[in-house]
């Protein structure tokens, strides 16, 4: 038995709009320290560049909120007729009408427009048909596609095993076993993984093995195991997460965000991400006890809104401040600190309004498509009136 949320969730969309800042933050880090964008080699402040850096793990965060808000929205159409083939029609149209739109400006104008090749033909459609992620060239290559493509192959690798993860885990207890058993096996596989690649390319294989999802599971789990705390039977824990004692809410609150804020510094260990799950799952937990006010406001929970769309656009309006700065000769007269503050205001600026249009005129009407469809598939399955008992008119 599943309790129902007891208030509107609007910490998940916040959450996602911390994801989505922290993912453009490290790209912007990456514009200034690997790429140049200052027009020669610039290095930002160790402290503020590491912290940007691990911005990157706002995709962990996401990946903590869409297992549990997956299994919210499984547990409520539990017993719907043909619930998983519509779990997948509403997966599809959630992410590809948006995604598809993203290889068209990413990869197929510069075919057109410069004459650039187009990626393998492997590449290309292991991306497009979203089963890229068991490929480490397919994977990884997938950026070339649509950047920031192997997180979303990620993600629809995570959809594709999700009924079978929903229907094995059923209470917190078999949850918090996987993720502890899962957790422990990745932790010890790691070196070996890494030590005998079985592919030439050992810095590829490297990549690959903490990206895919097995590596990434554990995160999803985190997700997973706070479902079942906050809309669960789990007693103690379930109570504390819904009444307890806020200043011990608090407490937890600030060791969660104190994690994020010491492990960058201390260690660049790859396994060093699933301290941020553990943290990202701890946050979330906390904050649907208390949605702090400074955290769980409009403008966050609109950018969280509009999050998915503002992933795939952000590298664009990346490259957009990337040219208005280089206009006014930024880089000449700022620091890198400044330059790549600048950066983010211009690019994050630009990412909510575009995200904003694209939300409403691609991922709304796509999702109203999926929902279309799965309307008509239930007609067609419904049986024909018994004409005995039409009357006549």
């Amino acid at each position: 038995m599943q309790a129902r949320p007891r208030v509107q969730l609007d910490f998940i969309d916040a959450l996602r709009g911390v994801a989505i800042i922290g993912v453009l933050l490290s790209h912007a880090q990456r514009n200034v320290e690997m790429y140049q964008a200052m027009g020669h080699q610039a290095s930002m402040s160790g402290w503020l560049s590491r912290y940007a850096a691990q911005g990157a793990r706002g995709v962990q965060l996401f990946f903590v909120v869409s297992a549990l808000t997956l299994f919210l929205s499984a547990g409520k159409r539990a017993g719907e007729s043909h619930e998983w083939l519509n779990f997948y029609i509403r997966r599809f149209f959630r992410i590809a009408p948006m995604f598809y739109i993203a290889f068209g400006v990413y990869c197929l104008a510069p075919v057109v427009m410069k004459g650039q090749a187009l990626p393998p033909p492997g590449t290309l459609l292991g991306t497009l048909g979203f089963i890229n992620g068991w490929n480490p060239a397919w994977l990884l290559g997938a950026n070339d596609v649509v950047p920031g493509g192997w997180s979303i192959g990620v993600e629809m690798s995570f959809y594709i095993v999700f009924p079978l993860v929903f229907l094995a885990l059923r209470d917190f207890p078999k949850a918090f076993a996987a993720l502890c058993v899962i957790l422990l096996v990745d932790v010890l596989t790691w070196p070996a993984l890494v030590a005998h690649p079985p592919i030439a390319d050992g810095d590829l294989w490297e990549r690959f093995v903490f990206v895919w999802l097995p590596n990434q599971l554990p995160i999803f789990l985190c997700g997973i195991c706070a479902y079942f705390i906050l809309f669960g039977q789990t007693g103690a824990l379930t109570r504390f997460f819904h009444e307890g004692n806020r200043r011990a809410n608090a407490a937890l609150f600030a060791l969660g965000v104190l994690t994020l804020l010491v492990v960058p510094q201390l260690t660049d260990d790859p396994r060093a991400v699933f301290l941020y799950g553990l943290a990202f799952g701890l946050i979330t937990l906390c904050l649907y006890r208390q949605p702090y006010r400074w955290l769980v406001t409009v403008p966050m929970r609109h950018i969280g809104k509009i999050s998915f769309s503002g992933y795939l656009v952000h590298f664009f309006m990346l490259q957009v401040a990337r040219k208005l700065l280089a206009r006014v000769h930024a880089g000449d007269h700022l620091s890198p600190d400044m330059y790549f503050g600048a950066t983010v205001v211009v690019a994050l600026a630009g990412t909510v309004v575009l995200a904003t249009i694209t939300y409403h005129l691609v991922e709304v009407p796509g999702q109203a498509l999926g929902k279309r469809l799965i309307q008509r598939l239930a007609a067609r399955r419904a049986p024909a009136p018994d004409r005995a008992t039409v009357p006549r008119t």
